[in-house]
């Protein structure tokens, strides 16, 4: 038994998924010899069309469309990153204003470890979606050499000790989830369970006092799960406030925590200002719970439909380490832009200065040339070198505090509720953009689990 799934997901993920966002106009897709281009059109389907010197009678329509913020992006990202990944390594996408997206795991890494030629000055496409609350977000929209100290300075906040410190906390707010979810015998796996875990965790970690955390929540939900966007900014403003106030507090008042740690923390004669650290944690607090209740998520889908691994991992919980691996390796949550630096010739494609480039790190972790059988979950995999963290200087700076959080989260809730599946015909909705997760995910157990829907 190696725990794999029988059929490739890029088969399987959108027999059990819905996304209900509306989506702009679906783009019509051709292909190149060097890149695949879409461009805009009304129709509900792209046509792929082959390469130069390909047998077009092979080739039939396909009805996958490349919209990061479109439904098939986020009900089936497995199947349009197969089929760009497949014929370039760089594919242009006219959506958005243009941009362009790199597929495979060789290229993504050129992107990520060459900041002369990628900047991080914009992280998005379209370049301005994030609006001016992320414009200068220290160290990850920073180049070189300004990016090194920054970095440096949030380090120790992120340390071996202090994370390990947080384990029995993260635990215990698991359980406590568990205990309330457990007698109902179904639930919304992400919103009750994925997204509270990096919630609470991130509060406690910041130094959030207990009887403001339930505000905090309110806040962050907005923020990340809002359609509205007066209430999205209310949100940013009221929690931009809440910081302030928690920085003025640290800077009179030290304590062990993430703002006092960053505040107290020096680099070559160095500190961060009161402007630059709320830039910083603005970022750190909107990114780490993002991603994380997204990479939760997506496990507990995979386990709701993998009968087989979810067993593998209740006997065996030792297994459960290297299943977060592969999970973040399967379902990458993040992708993210780089802006070009000056016009070059890249992997076949003509890059032009001021161009953006999407790091697709979900097709790059799906990439046949580093990892065989690439589109099969494989909770033991002995070698993965996956890039859900990213590559080079902005490797992300949370990666052991997101593990922990998932290996956690996984281990109580195996513990808790070994046996579940999926809850009915539409059990899951997707978010799409630059983050990919379940942001809903109705799942069933104890006496529900099996029964007829």
């Amino acid at each position: 038994m190696t725990g794999n799934v029988a059929t490739s997901e890029s088969e399987r993920v959108g027999a059990a998924s819905r996304v209900q966002p509306a989506a702009p106009a679906t783009p019509a897709i051709f292909l190149s010899e060097h890149s695949l281009c879409i461009r805009p059109s009304h129709q509900n389907a792209g046509r792929i069309l082959p390469p130069k010197g390909e047998d077009v009678s092979q080739n039939q329509e396909d009805d996958t469309e490349f919209d990061i913020f479109s439904p098939p992006s986020g009900e089936n990202p497995f199947a349009v990153y197969d089929g760009m990944r497949g014929r370039c390594p760089v594919a242009r996408s006219e959506r958005l204003g243009g941009y362009w997206i790199a597929t495979r795991h060789q290229v993504v890494e050129d992107v990520a470890k060459n900041p002369d030629l990628f900047s991080s000055s914009s992280i998005s496409v379209p370049k301005d979606a994030f609006g001016d609350e992320l414009a200068e977000r220290p160290p990850i929209t920073l180049d070189p050499p300004r990016h090194g100290p920054f970095r440096k300075l949030l380090l120790p906040a992120f340390g071996p000790r202090q994370i390990r410190r947080m384990e029995p906390l993260v635990r215990e707010h698991a359980r406590e989830l568990l205990a309330e979810i457990e007698p109902r015998g179904h639930c919304d796996a992400a919103a009750e369970y994925a997204k509270k875990i990096p919630l609470r965790f991130m509060a406690r970690m910041m130094g959030c006092p207990p009887e403001q955390q339930e505000a905090f929540g309110e806040r962050m939900r907005a923020i990340l799960d809002s359609n509205d966007m007066d209430e999205i900014q209310n949100a940013m403003s009221e929690t931009q406030e809440f910081l302030q106030e928690l920085i003025e507090d640290r800077t009179k008042n030290p304590q062990d925590d993430l703002v006092g740690l960053i505040l107290s923390t020096e680099i070559d004669g160095i500190k961060l200002n009161a402007e630059e650290l709320l830039g910083a944690l603005v970022l750190i607090i909107t990114a780490g719970i993002d991603t994380t209740w997204s990479a939760i998520g997506s496990s507990l889908w995979h386990l709701a439909r993998t009968p087989e691994d979810r067993a593998r991992l209740s006997a065996s919980p030792e297994l459960i380490p290297s299943a977060v691996e592969e999970f973040l390796r399967s379902y990458s949550p993040v992708q993210i832009a780089r802006v070009v630096t000056r016009d070059t010739d890249f992997h076949g494609a003509r890059l032009n200065k001021g161009d953006s480039i999407l790091m697709g790190i979900p097709s790059a972790n799906r990439d046949a040339v580093e990892f065989p059988d690439s589109d099969r979950v494989v909770i033991d995999r002995a070698t993965n070198r996956h890039l859900a963290f990213g590559v080079g200087i902005h490797r992300c700076i949370g990666s052991t505090v997101a593990r922990l959080e998932m290996r956690v989260a996984l281990e109580e809730w195996l513990r808790a509720i070994p046996d579940f599946s999926l809850a009915g015909d539409d059990p899951v909705t997707w978010s799409t953009g630059h983050v990919w997760g379940p942001r809903r995910l109705d799942v069933e157990f104890g006496g529900r689990h099996g029964s007829p829907a």
